[in-house]
This record gives structure tokens, sequence and C-alpha cells, in this order.
């Protein structure tokens, strides 16, 4: 199995469907670098949520269009309108830009799926168009130099019993190091 410090998982945090990534979808044994965009995740979101988000965007660019014909007017009086009023203006049209910016980009935004650790694609689980839910696993990243065995043994005391392992892999033998061991009950 993978190291889990030296592996990792690649899961959609929110229902939607899956794009390919810059260069296509990650094939199976493809090296891939921590953080590297692997795919996209756009969000899928039904009517009354993008109705939702539509009207919310709307709103804000009116009340966007009448705090900056507010800021404007009172640059124009300065002078006459006091300068805290003239700046609280202007912070207002900065915020509700911000917000607009805001929810703008969370209307059918794609998001990045980046590979969690450096290594190979050890699983991929997703086609481009696919719609996939929350949770659910679209790549596995590995790293091929740091693997784990994980053997099950049905008597307790055998795993407290293990002095050394080897493996043989090509070109010679690999000492296999003694990690730990746990109880767990199946079936």
């Amino acid at each position: 199995i993978a190291d889990p410090n030296a592996g990792g998982r690649v899961q959609a945090d929110q229902p939607g469907r899956v794009e390919a990534g810059p260069g296509g979808l990650p094939v199976l044994g493809q090296r891939v670098a921590r953080g590297q965009v692997l795919a996209w995740l756009r969000p899928t979101a039904n009517s009354i949520e993008r109705g939702n988000q539509q009207s919310q965007a709307a709103e804000l660019a009116a009340q966007l269009a009448i705090a900056e014909k507010r800021r404007d007017r009172y640059e124009q009086l300065e002078g006459v309108v006091p300068g805290k009023e003239i700046e609280a203006a202007r912070i207002e049209v900065e915020a509700l830009q911000k917000r607009r910016a805001a929810v703008g980009a969370s209307i059918g935004a794609a998001e990045p799926l980046r590979a969690p650790v450096s290594g190979v694609v050890a699983a991929t689980h997703v086609v481009s168009g696919q719609v996939v839910a929350a949770g659910d696993t679209l790549f596995e990243v590995i790293d091929p130099a740091r693997l784990a065995v994980e053997a099950l043994a049905y008597d307790p005391a055998l795993a407290m019993n293990i002095a050394g392992a080897t493996t043989a892999i090509s070109g010679g033998v690999l000492e296999l190091q003694f990690v730990g061991s746990g109880r767990q009950l199946r079936e």
C-alpha cells in the first residue's frame, strides 16, 4: 500500500462535472508534482441555486451603481460634504465591488483539483464530463519509492512476534522494517 505520509487522494469537495486539466486527464503511471492541476471540477447547481446567485449578482450591481453615483456626487461637492462621508462612500463602493466579484466568480467557476503530493498517478476513477458527488475519490497519487506492506494476521500473537521480514524484488531482496500492528475486528 502507499505510505500514508507519501501518498494522497484527490476528492471532490462538492458535486460537479469533471473537466480535463491543461494537459488532459492524468493517466496511470504519469509523474505529477505537488500542487499540479490534474483536472477541473465545475460545480453543478440546480436551477434554483443558479437563479439565486444571478439574482444576488444583479442586486449587488444595482447597489454598486447607486453607491458609485453617491460617491461621485460627494466628490463633486468636496468642501461642502464632510470628508468622512466622502471616504465612507469610497469604502462602500470598494466593498460592493469585492462582493460583486466574489459572487460573479462563484457562478459556474471551475475549481482546480490539484495533486496533494509529488509522485505518480496510481488510480484514476473519472473520465472527462463525468458528474461526481462530494467525497468521491477521483485520483490517487503515490510515491513509488515509499510503499508499505500491510498484512492480515488472524492470531494477534503472530504480529507481536515479528522479528524481521524481506521481500523479493527485481535485482535482489528488500529488507522490510516493522512499524507497528493494530487490532481490528472484521466481519
